[in-house]
């Protein structure tokens, strides 16, 4: 029973240790030039993922020594309150890093359900898409 036990144990933690790398791996921070970088979001964030998103984004800027971070949304169908309300957790504690957050590629049903649920966008910087966000950086 106790190598039963065991055998268990080893399994959980294997597939603990799986889904984690994999979810960090859903968090892809990809340098641009010096001290930017592109942060490609894609599918549905749920509320492991997004929580996940704030620990990882704050690290990896801070490790790249970055100056700005693009939010790349062109890959997200569903923007819900959950999830607006975490980009602008992670846009306010980049800022407090001293890295500027730009959304980019926002898709109009995505901008749509923004506004029906009334989130403040007010204060974040949005482009339309990769190349004029560079272009106000560079």
């Amino acid at each position: 029973m106790h190598l039963v036990l065991l055998m268990w144990n080893a399994i959980k933690e294997s597939i603990e240790n799986a889904k984690r790398a994999f979810l960090e791996l859903s968090v892809p921070v990809v340098p641009f030039a010096k001290g930017v970088a592109v942060l490609p979001l894609i599918e549905n964030i749920d509320t492991e993922r997004a929580g996940l998103l704030m620990e990882e984004v704050l690290q990896k800027a801070s490790e790249k020594n970055l100056s700005h971070l693009l939010f790349d949304l062109s890959g997200v169908l569903v923007v819900d309150t959950m999830v607006a309300e975490q980009i602008l957790k992670i846009e306010k504690a980049l800022g407090l890093l001293d890295v500027e957050t730009i959304l980019i590629g926002i898709r109009p049903e995505v901008a749509q359900t923004m506004i029906n649920l009334e989130i403040d966008i007010g204060q974040l910087k949005i482009k339309s898409n990769l190349k004029q966000a560079l272009k106000d950086i560079l």
